[in-house]
């Protein structure tokens, strides 16, 4: 039963906490960059072309929203720090400096760190979606393990294409419906705890554009 509750609590929290949040700050970058949010919104109108509802193909083809989402995540990984326990005895770094990890100690992997971290990324503080235009690009990272947003390796998150996929739709549909606009002089400030969440929230106006009243 224990088993049980906590699946349900982790499906529950992933499946909410962290969308909601990855689709706060999507849209806070595309409104914070207008350039990003018309590249995005023509991308948009060009392959749907009018339709309600995104098929699957056309998904696949949003290069555009699927990097800036990509982007996003670096920018504002949903789960900042990974927490874990050691149950088995390590040792990590170079062979001339190893560092022993006993059982039982807490490691945390400062996730938020790591994806701005000059050291692996080329201008780490500009918003660049198209760092990860295109199949060679997205799969030439340095090492797997700088690009954290659903952590990696076995633990990696079960729920990361589904999550995408969810996000991709909505903001499509919202994007191909509606004109938003970023209330001006809110200050937006990450609140890094367990998730991180725009502390203040994010307010935008809403139009609905008469090209694509439904």
């Amino acid at each position: 039963m224990l088993l049980l509750q906590q699946e349900a609590a982790s499906f529950l929290f992933a499946g909410h906490e962290a969308g909601s949040n990855l689709m706060t700050w999507c849209f806070y970058v595309l409104l914070k960059y207008p350039d990003v949010y018309r590249d995005c919104q023509d991308e948009v109108d060009r392959l749907l072309e009018g339709s309600i509802v995104p098929d699957f193909d056309k998904l696949n083809k949003m290069n555009i929203l699927d990097a800036v989402l990509h982007e996003t995540l670096r920018f504002y990984p949903p789960l900042p720090t990974i927490r874990r326990e050691c149950i088995i005895e390590n040792y990590i770094g170079p062979p001339d400096r190893q560092i022993r990890v006993p059982i039982g100690t807490s490691i945390s992997i400062d996730v938020y760190g790591v994806h701005r971290s000059a050291e692996y990324w080329h201008n780490p503080l500009d918003f660049d979606y198209k760092r990860w235009l295109g199949f060679e690009k997205k799969n030439n990272l340095s090492s797997s393990y700088i690009y954290l947003p659903f952590s990696g390796g076995r633990r990696n998150c079960i729920g990361q294409p589904f999550a995408i996929l969810e996000a991709k739709i909505i903001t499509a549909m919202l994007l191909q419906r509606f004109e938003f606009e970023l209330i001006p002089e809110q200050t937006i400030i990450p609140d890094i705890k367990l998730t991180m969440k725009s502390k203040n929230g994010l307010l935008a106006r809403v139009k609905i554009r008469k090209q694509n009243r439904v």
